[in-house]
């Protein structure tokens, strides 16, 4: 299970899992640091293993670094980690504590509708992870993320109190010279390479689990898992979150993914995921309804050439979808450039998205791509206008590190309808817009992202960030201003959206 960042390196943790918010509560959040930490992240070897230890998805958590008599251990939350209980039992202990500052103006719910809102969201984890010996572990990870201070009400993926994020058993099945091959039983989020269908969400307060059961062979720099699953709802988080956690009943979600990661930095992917649906939930562009069942084949390879950065990844969708026959598909290809800009290390990168969308409302073929449960806007944009269904994407995303311990990000995207006919859709895949007649255009327009991440410590970091929304023509279409049509709401105001953020978050 790795994941890379998006300049193209391969690696198990990722640098920009913060989260977002802006200029005011950014003083608040300095306020907060210089309560909680003097002094400056170092770049010693045991600062570096203090900040990876800590992997996006807390099951893949490694603090075995602190078995070596010789590391001090003196960083926040080193004292919980490694504790022995008897010759066989070690303990993990530690968590998160991130807060969140939005201020979305013409962003909030339905893009570009009206809607403008600033509020902070707080989110704490807390884990266990216990293991006996070499073979078995158990891993309990406990929520509760909150938001105050909005005017709408919170979307789902913002509230989830008091509850249980990841709980489960791993029993080591085999071990072999050179690998071991593991079972996983229980509550617990998936995450697999680039995460552009697969991911545990980061960026939301409530990150995406699932009930089910992984099993996994690791041998060298190769690695195949398989799962069955089947998704926690996170409807059930609003209005009235009283409840333990329940998944679907009515939908299941299985698969397998294979990866090839050797040590010169190139990696190879393919991967099957399967979505079934049992109740007729779906509803297709030309306004069939039915349940569905989705079956993904894809492939991906990323690597470097010299200073050259490459990256292509894409699939084929088939199956049926609201009583159509489904058919559709996704491309990503990126071209890099890893330098320096005046002594600064640096990289740029051209990338190009496409997802399919439906061409004809009227004949028996879904062509909408299903985007699984992807990271969204850590690609797409970082304003949500837009999910991974019927778009095109051409962006440009540059990177310059101005210290040790600080990075600055900007990204320009420009967006576009793969089917004037067909919706353009959200990042948590419903239908926002449509002109089922095609007379609204493509064009939905630009964006531009900047964001700076500053790492005070090797478990403190800092996160600040502007996105800026140039609607396009599409929103100066009457039909799409005005009431529902085909599957959507509509009703956009056509205006330019912007988005300002701060986040804060302390790991221990």
């Amino acid at each position: 299970m790795r994941c890379h960042d998006w300049t193209g390196n391969i690696g198990r943790t990722d640098p920009f899992d913060m989260t977002c918010s802006a200029n005011a509560p950014i003083v608040f959040h300095l306020v907060v640091l210089a309560s909680i930490i003097s002094g400056t992240a170092t770049a010693d070897d045991e600062a570096t293993q203090a900040q990876s230890a800590y992997a996006q998805t807390y099951l893949d958590n490694d603090f075995t670094y602190l078995d070596d008599p010789e590391i001090e251990g003196s960083y926040l939350g080193d004292s919980l980690k490694r504790l022995r209980v008897g010759n066989n039992l070690t303990i993990d202990l530690g968590g998160q504590y991130r807060t969140r500052f939005h201020n979305e103006n013409n962003l909030r719910g339905r893009r570009l509708s009206g809607r403008s809102d600033d509020f902070f969201l707080h989110r704490t984890r807390l884990f266990a992870d216990v293991r006996w010996g070499e073979d078995v572990r158990v891993f309990a990870e406990a929520i509760d993320a909150t938001s105050n201070g909005e005017r709408f009400t919170s979307r789902t993926s913002e509230v989830n109190r008091f509850d249980a994020q990841n709980l489960a058993v791993d029993l080591r099945l085999l071990a072999f010279d050179g690998g071991d091959s593991w079972l996983r039983a229980g509550r617990q989020e998936l995450v697999y390479g680039s995460q552009r269908l697969l991911s545990n969400r980061p960026w939301r307060n409530t990150p995406a689990n699932f009930d089910g059961v992984t099993t996994w062979i690791e041998a060298g720099d190769n690695r195949i898992d398989a799962f069955w699953t089947r998704p926690i709802d996170i409807g059930q988080h609003i209005p009235d979150d009283s409840n333990f956690d329940s998944p679907d009943p009515s939908r299941q979600f299985f698969g397998f993914f294979a990866e090839r990661s050797p040590e010169s930095g190139r990696s190879a992917e393919l991967y099957y995921f399967g979505l079934v649906e049992d109740d007729a939930v779906a509803m297709a562009p030309g306004g069939q309804t039915g349940n569905f069942d989705i079956h993904t084949i894809a492939g991906r390879l990323l690597g470097a050439h010299s200073s050259t950065l490459f990256e292509i990844e894409g699939g084929v969708q088939f199956g049926n979808f609201a009583r159509q026959r489904h058919l559709a598909g996704f491309v990503t290809a990126g071209l890099g450039r890893q330098g320096n800009i005046a002594g600064r290390d640096s990289s740029l990168w051209l990338y190009y998205d496409w997802a399919s969308g439906d061409q004809d409302l009227n004949d028996d073929t879904h062509g909408t791509f299903q985007h699984l449960t992807p990271r969204g806007h850590y690609y797409l944009g970082y304003a949500d206008l837009t999910g991974r269904q019927n778009i095109h994407d051409v962006s440009l995303q540059g990177q310059v590190k101005v210290t040790a311990d600080a990075r600055v990000k900007i990204a320009l995207h420009n967006f576009w309808l793969a089917s004037e006919n067909d919706a353009l859709y959200s990042p948590t895949g419903g239908a926002i817009y449509q002109d089922p007649t095609g007379g609204a255009g493509r064009d939905i327009g630009h964006e531009l992202d900047v964001l700076g991440i500053w790492n005070l410590s090797p478990r403190i970091n800092l996160l600040a960030g502007y996105s800026y929304v140039w609607a396009g023509d599409y929103f100066d279409s009457p039909v799409i201003q005005g009431g529902p049509a085909g599957i959507a709401a509509n009703g956009s105001n056509g205006d330019d959206g912007e988005f300002f953020y701060s986040q804060l978050s302390v790991r221990f």
